[in-house]
């Protein structure tokens, strides 16, 4: 198939994997009882001070307030013509407003993401860049001691958690501070909360692409092209280039389910070490509050983010494998 084709389909296949996210988190919330009922019912079958109901009379309280609720939010119409509402909602970004800071979800939301992008972005660079040079130079000189050197670095990055390296991260700028006669210095917002989270997101992912890459680069540096290209004189950056155009799919697919995977959890850890109001502190703030419009907007751009990551590793694979345009 043609290389338009096949992007048009895995687009087509990308919007229907987001409706799909979409439909779900909404029968979860219809089929599911609303907790925020229980507190509104709680609310308002207590009695003012110096005020006392009987029973009837706070049962037509808790009824009152309750039917309230449910027709500010519109739970008191049929679940078709609520579902043809969510959807609308969800595509025109009309997400509710939050129950504890009466503020719109999609602001709260928008305030979050640019803190998250600010490390993670420079820390995938990182991975992406260094990783993968460092995996291929191990390769090449394997069993050297740039080979040991290289590895071992990446599995000791690897091997520590990531909430520890933040930690000792935060630790070795105090020393360096108190040690410059300055203790107690608070450090710079950018270097808190950009530099040092990029920089321990990135040791993770950076290992995880050094191991791939090495390995991948290791089953084609014996292959017949490259002792052709050594035959030839080529240098070890041509032949290294020639090695990485193999290995780019397989580096390109473990690239992004890795980067997924890493950090749906790292992103919370990291966020709480640094104290970084972003993505991950919005989503356990409104998990501990109970919020749920907070909680089902914060999921569902980690959705988005995901389906967004998987397109683009289609995009990159039909850009990279040149049998796409051959296949029928």
């Amino acid at each position: 198939m043609s290389r338009l084709r096949f992007l048009t389909r895995r687009a087509l296949f990308a919007l229907f994997a987001t409706y799909l996210v979409v439909s779900i988190t909404f029968g979860f919330i219809a089929l599911t009882a609303d907790p925020q009922l229980a507190v509104v019912a709680y609310g308002a079958a207590q009695a003012p001070p110096g005020e006392y109901y009987n029973q009837s009379e706070a049962a037509e309280q808790v009824n009152e307030a309750v039917s309230a609720y449910e027709e500010a939010y519109n739970l008191d119409e049929p679940v078709e013509k609520r579902y043809v509402t969510w959807l609308v909602n969800v595509a025109t970004f009309d997400w509710g407003e939050s129950l504890h800071r009466d503020r719109a979800v999609v602001a709260m939301v928008g305030e979050a993401v640019p803190k998250t992008a600010a490390y993670v972005l420079p820390a995938m660079l990182l991975s992406l860049v260094g990783g993968i040079s460092a995996g291929v130079f191990a390769a090449y000189r394997r069993r050297s001691a740039g080979d040991y050197l290289v590895t071992g670095l990446g599995y000791l990055a690897f091997s520590v958690p990531n909430f520890l390296l933040g930690g000792l991260a935060l630790l070795g700028l105090a020393l360096l501070t108190a040690a410059e006669g300055r203790p107690g210095l608070p450090l710079p917002t950018e270097v808190r909360t950009v530099v040092l989270p990029a920089l321990v997101l990135g040791g993770s992912l950076f290992a995880g692409q050094l191991r791939h890459a090495r390995s991948e680069a290791l089953e084609h540096f014996g292959e017949a092209f490259v002792k052709l290209l050594r035959a030839k004189g080529a240098g070890p950056v041509r032949v290294a280039r020639h090695v990485l155009k193999n290995a780019a799919i397989p580096l390109v697919s473990l690239f992004f389910a890795e980067l997924l995977a890493v950090l749906v959890v790292n992103i919370y850890v990291l966020e709480q070490v640094f104290r970084i109001q972003g993505l991950g502190s919005l989503s356990l703030w409104a998990i501990g509050e109970r919020d749920l419009p907070v909680v089902l907007g914060t999921t569902m751009v980690l959705v988005f983010v995901g389906i967004a990551g998987n397109f683009l590793q289609d995009v990159a694979y039909a850009f990279l494998d040149p049998r796409v345009e051959e296949e029928r």
